[in-house]
């Protein structure tokens, strides 16, 4: 099944879904952490695109679908339509889930017929309720994690107090549901009801910040605007706006810079539209694009350690060998694609160069009593843990640690082959 948006208030009110399993993917490697936090706003082309409906698409060979791969290395990711309801696609939610992430939808209400249905919202406090319960139980229904609340028409002055209380039931209900949620207020309307963006967190702003876990600023930014910012709320609880398309905001492939200040600050980031490099260059290779964009922010940001190791993986990044991509058919991925490590066409991770180390995967620091990996290959390999000198495996592509110890990283050490590739990858522990 295909999810859809929400695009009606009435629709919204007659939702009657409960909890579902079809949609429920539970949250894995995740671990809560204290710090600045990364969210990707994923925004292209309007949303609910083909190549992410449950069927796929069919591309032409060599042509390549928007494919986002750097899960380890975000905290929140926001699916963003200009629906009145935005739901993440199942299969967003099962990726996010599986690799740790949060997953949020949005509530959007824009100019005059956003203001219309704001009107209605908050015609009482029996209303706004309803509508809370009802964006709650849409969550609970397809699994995700919260919302981003994004208000972009003015407000009556005399319904902001319903308001900031619609902010806060949405964010309590939602955790009361779910001890995960995050509900993100986006920098737009004011107390005074007035649709004008800040760029920062202040006097104006700050009760709607209050009512929900975090703030989300908009683009325009300059660096007093964020020295300001710290003076009204938790550094990570503010999310610096970065606009990839650099509408406001140095961005595009010089994104770096805009998160040297955003850690400057000790602050969180919201990234908006890294789907940019699929609509500014369509013709490119999209895995190899991705690397070239995010590994100019990788000495920005954290890459979460997995919290299990208990799982297996082909890395398939849901371009079929046929080009036709799946969104269902994407796996765990590794932590940090590079150009001498990443997937190609088809199941399985390519790693370029003879006697090379590759760092696979970094771990939680996780005791284990006995560990085993079954770590299948085209050519000869080589496995380290913790950094210890490489061991040959057991046979049959099986490494085992019949010790109790501390698992903290995987490294693959290759020989002499130029590429070798890694079909499939398992691990398990006692």
């Amino acid at each position: 099944m295909t999810v859809l948006p929400i695009d009606t208030l009435e629709e919204l009110w007659e939702f009657e879904g409960g909890k579902e399993e079809e949609y429920h993917e539970p949250l894995a490697h995740f671990k809560p952490h204290s710090g600045p936090q990364i969210l990707v706003c994923h925004d292209m082309r309007g949303g609910y695109l083909e190549e992410e409906s449950t069927e796929g698409k069919q591309f032409d060979a060599e042509k390549y679908p928007y494919m986002f791969l750097n899960w380890w290395q975000i905290d929140i990711f926001n699916y963003f339509s200009h629906h009145f309801v935005t739901i993440p696609p199942e299969d967003y939610t099962r990726i996010a889930h599986k690799h740790g992430v949060l997953s949020l939808g949005t509530f959007i209400t824009e100019w005059d017929s956003g203001k219309e249905i704001c009107s209605k919202i908050l015609g009482n406090e029996k209303v706004m309720e309803k509508t809370v319960d009802k964006l709650v139980a849409v969550a609970n229904h397809y699994g995700f994690d919260g919302w981003l609340i994004n208000i972009e028409n003015e407000i009556d002055e005399g319904k902001i107090e319903l308001l900031i209380e619609f902010c806060a039931s949405l964010t309590r209900k939602s955790k009361e549901s779910n001890k995960n949620s995050k509900v993100i207020w986006y920098d737009s309307v004011l107390h005074s009801g007035k649709l004008k963006w800040q760029n920062a967190l202040n006097a104006d702003n700050n009760k709607f910040y209050n009512a929900c876990d975090a703030i989300y600023l908009n683009y325009n930014w300059k660096d007093g605007d964020l020295l300001r910012s710290a003076e009204f709320g938790i550094l990570e609880r503010i999310f610096v706006g970065i606009d990839v398309w650099a509408r406001g905001c140095v961005g595009e492939f010089d994104c770096d810079k805009s998160f040297a200040l955003a850690k400057l600050f000790h602050m969180s980031v919201a990234l908006f539209g890294p789907g940019w490099i699929y609509e500014k260059f369509e013709e490119y290779n999209q895995i190899v694009w991705g690397i070239q964009f995010w590994s100019k922010l990788y000495p920005y940001i954290r890459t979460r350690p997995l919290t299990s190791a208990n799982f297996s993986t082909n890395f398939h990044t849901g371009m079929e060998e046929n080009w036709r991509y799946r969104l269902s058919s994407v796996e765990l991925q590794p932590q940090k694609l590079t150009s001498f490590c990443h997937q190609v066409v088809g199941s399985g991770l390519t790693l370029f160069g003879r006697n090379r180390n590759f760092l696979l995967f970094n771990f939680d620091s996780l005791p284990f009593k006995k560990l085993k990996i079954v770590c299948k290959s085209d050519s000869p390999i080589k496995i380290s843990f913790n950094k210890s000198d490489p061991i040959e495996h057991s046979g049959s592509f099986t490494w085992f640690i019949e010790e109790p110890g501390s698992l903290e990283s995987i490294t693959i050490h290759t020989t002499s082959h130029d590429e070798t590739v890694i079909k499939s990858f398992q691990i398990s522990t006692d």
